[in-house]
């Protein structure tokens, strides 16, 4: 019997369900394994599988989502009808649901948002908008210039809320910071662990908890050794790609313009070896406490370490970057609803205001 080929992290056979293939090594994966819906395959611009990713070969990228809620399809981003939504249904469906959400408001107030970025607009502030302008073409221009008349009103309580936002966004933007010194840093261990060729390689700073892992960062010995990382890391792709550049040079294409996947592979492989033994120099010696030292195939207890921390370190920095999202537009409707308060004030004095988005 011929022995089916295997896929994904998993490791298992074509099963019939979704898959997706990366765009960088053509290796196929269960959607349900990558945690991507069949539903979103059409916002997919390039797929980087998580291997490919973890080694910064490429990363994934998205096409702009349609604004309607619970829809999975592109916004109309080309051609002459450009759009925030896939269709014109979807953007009248929008805006009744965004009139929806604050006819709703007064009786269930819970001091969440409810996702939409206009989402407490309430009929006679949309009203004072469209009087405020004589035609079509005077609406168009709504928010293309800056407001001629007050700053947007900030109560006290937006004001309260924006600085508890800045202080989250800084809180993250650092934990980010961590974030990429930890992806760094498993980097050089696997490399490590590669030039070690039969040990395990395993090292134990890949466990410590955030506070720890940030306390060693900021030391002496943290930030020496991390730059000694980034410069190994920059002179690697330097040789990577002049490697590349060779290939081409030398005539090594497929179809006229683009490489041949093996060899291109192969000759990154080839630069990564010849500096095997600047490895271990980069951080220099370790003890047996810091790295496991048991033999590779023996070491049940740390086995496939690598795809794991890599997929750990991802995880966590697509959870800090939905939250810098969610703040993000927390705040523009924070700002929103108050130029939506200056302009309602400007217009009952006879003035004429233009609120910027």
């Amino acid at each position: 019997m011929p022995q089916q080929q295997l896929y994904c992290i998993c490791r298992k056979p074509d099963t019939g369900q979704w898959m997706i293939a990366c765009d960088y090594c053509d290796e196929w994966y269960h959607g349900a394994c990558v945690s991507i819906r069949e539903a979103q395959s059409d916002l997919i611009e390039t797929y980087a599988c998580p291997a490919c990713a973890s080694k910064r070969a490429g990363s994934t990228t998205w096409k702009r989502k349609c604004r309607l809620p619970d829809c999975d399809r592109p916004a109309l981003v080309d051609g002459d009808k450009k759009s925030k939504f896939c269709t014109a249904e979807h953007g009248v469906e929008w805006f009744k649901l965004n009139m929806d959400a604050h006819a709703h408001h007064d009786d269930d107030d819970n001091g969440e948002e409810d996702g939409l970025r206009n989402g407490r607009i309430a009929p006679d502030e949309l009203a004072a908008v469209v009087r405020a302008v004589s035609n079509v073409r005077e609406f168009k221009l709504l928010g293309d210039v800056p407001p001629v008349s007050g700053s947007p009103s900030l109560t006290a309580d937006d004001k309260s809320r924006l600085a508890k936002l800045n202080t989250q966004t800084a809180q993250i933007d650092k934990r980010l910071a961590y974030i990429e010194h930890k992806a760094r840093y498993i980097e050089y261990a696997k490399l490590r662990a590669t030039a070690q060729k039969t040990v395990c390689g395993f090292d134990r700073k890949l466990v410590w908890d955030d506070a720890e892992w940030a306390e060693w960062c900021d030391s002496d010995e943290g930030v020496r050794i991390l730059a000694r990382i980034r410069e190994f890391k920059a002179a690697q792709d330097d040789k990577v790609a002049a490697a590349a550049a060779a290939d081409e040079r030398n005539g090594r294409v497929n179809g006229g313009d683009k490489r041949k996947r093996g060899g291109r592979k192969a000759n990154q492989q080839a630069s990564v070896q010849l500096d095997l033994r600047e490895i271990l120099a980069v951080v220099g010696n370790t003890g047996d406490d810091d790295v496991c030292m048991v033999e590779r195939r023996r070491c049940s207890r740390h086995a496939s370490w690598q795809h794991i921390r890599a997929e750990e370190v991802e995880l966590d920095e697509r959870v800090c970057r939905d939250a810098l999202v969610k703040i993000e537009r927390e705040e523009q409707a924070i700002k929103q609803r108050a130029a939506i308060r200056s302009f309602k004030d400007s217009t009952k004095n006879g003035g004429r205001c233009i609120v910027v988005n």
